[in-house]
């Protein structure tokens, strides 16, 4: 029944398919390398994206950018949410409040804008780039709240630099179109 003409076919249909997925895998995974070395944050825009199976199946400079910028806009979302239930938790410092409360609206803003420039970008990367910049304005105005509030939240600082990592992204992505 198993011949050895059976076995090496088998064999070689195993082996080409292997071949294949890893030549595909590996010229996806080629896009999301060249945008990541274009920012300034290369390890993390790596670590950003590789997460999501839909920046590994991007075809395009233009569909892996749309992708980086819905992931900025989801992820940003996730740390807004974040803030939501840093104020219901009642083992939140009371003075953090205020400040967690106006950072939760730069956050949503924010997420918003990122949407915003996944929607633009195949029709005018200028126009994109800018939602870009103005996502990161959201995020520099919470960082300036923290201070002049005279508070230091580190869940909130890291929050405002991972979401500076994906401006950073979202600005590769807008310069490459």
């Amino acid at each position: 029944m198993d011949s050895p003409s059976q076995k090496l076919i088998i064999s070689l249909v195993f082996c080409l398919a292997v071949f294949f997925s890893a030549s595909s895998a590996s010229a996806e995974s080629v896009l999301v390398r060249e945008l990541c070395r274009a920012t300034k944050v290369n390890p993390e825009c790596v670590a950003a994206l590789n997460p999501d199976p839909r920046a590994a199946k991007a075809t395009s400079h233009l569909s892996l950018g749309e992708i980086a910028l819905q992931i900025a806009a989801e992820n940003t979302t996730k740390r807004q949410e974040l803030l939501d239930q840093m104020l219901v938790d009642p083992n939140t410092t009371s003075s953090w409040k205020p400040v967690l409360k106006t950072c939760k609206a730069h956050f949503e803003t924010a997420a918003m804008q990122f949407s915003t420039a996944s929607r633009e970008l195949g029709l005018d990367a200028m126009s994109a780039n800018y939602e870009v910049w103005m996502a990161s304005d959201e995020i520099v105005a919470c960082l300036a709240f923290m201070r002049s509030s005279k508070q230091d939240i580190p869940p909130l600082v890291t929050s405002c630099n991972y979401v500076k990592t994906l401006v950073s992204i979202g600005d590769a992505v807008t310069k490459r179109l």
